[in-house]
């Protein structure tokens, strides 16, 4: 049963892993979760189920992807990983001067020695370290809040006496990999992922899968392993007949489906 936003039905999430060469789905795991913050250790454990000693030497994955989780669980494996910026996250294309737009979480610069952020008024936001809480909260003076000329375009509320800025512990991941997804190199590697991993489930679609036949998450999950093998067996015969790939190398990856 899956729920997100009051609605609530059984639904599944469907996850693929692409190879960027042919577009052969190399890794799949089917997930309840309503949205895919915690699905990389998964999608990692089932490439390595379906591939022995894989190796991910470079992986993107869509602004879907981008939570703290995910970022550690890259890091941790060592993998180049380009995630696209959330939208909470994103730098604003306005300058913050030459415009009166309301504040975002860019304009407010993280010191990672001292762990607090610097709001653009320069003042200190800091977090309450004995709270026990799963997500930290960042919050300036209430009393130099409530004179700040910036008040409301920060906080962007009369009855809020300043800005609070939620995260968790991988703060530190979030803002190198939105430091990394602004340069020209990582937006040029990003953008091949629309050619990469989006059009195997357009093509699983259109030809005529549009809806999981069975209930149940052991059942759903052979169903889908059906359904990317099907998927495979087609740009294996597409690599074979261009000559990109050669009869003998099948071998190595028909562990993909």
């Amino acid at each position: 049963m899956m729920t997100k936003k009051g609605y609530c039905d059984y639904s599944y999430n469907a996850q693929i892993n692409v190879d960027a060469d042919h577009q052969i789905i190399v890794g799949q795991h089917i997930s309840q979760h309503a949205n895919d913050v915690q699905e990389v250790e998964p999608a990692l454990q089932a490439l390595t189920e379906a591939i022995d000693d894989a190796v991910v030497g470079m992986w993107s994955m869509d602004n879907g992807y981008f939570s703290g989780p995910n970022l550690h669980a890259v890091d941790e494996h060592g993998i180049d990983s380009y995630i696209a910026t959330d939208r909470e996250e994103k730098p604003a294309t306005d300058d913050l001067e030459d415009s009166d737009r309301k504040f975002v979480k860019a304009d407010f610069t993280y010191e990672i020695e001292s762990d607090v952020f610097i709001c653009p008024a320069g003042e200190q936001m800091v977090t309450d370290p004995a709270s026990k809480a799963k997500r930290k909260s960042y919050r300036a003076n209430k009393d130099v809040c409530k004179k700040c000329p910036y008040r409301f375009r920060c906080s962007g509320s009369k009855k809020s006496a300043g800005r609070v800025i939620r995260t968790d512990k991988f703060e530190v991941a979030r803002q190198a990999m939105t430091k990394k997804m602004e340069t020209t190199e990582a937006k040029s590697i990003y953008e091949r992922r629309k050619v990469i991993a989006e059009p195997p489930f357009g093509q699983i679609k259109n030809s005529g899968f549009r809806g999981f036949n069975l209930r149940g998450k052991e059942k759903v999950e052979a169903e889908f392993s059906l359904v990317c093998t099907a998927h495979n067996f087609k740009k294996f015969v597409k690599a074979v007949s261009t000559g990109s790939v050669r009869l003998e190398d099948l071998e190595k990856v028909k562990k993909a489906a």
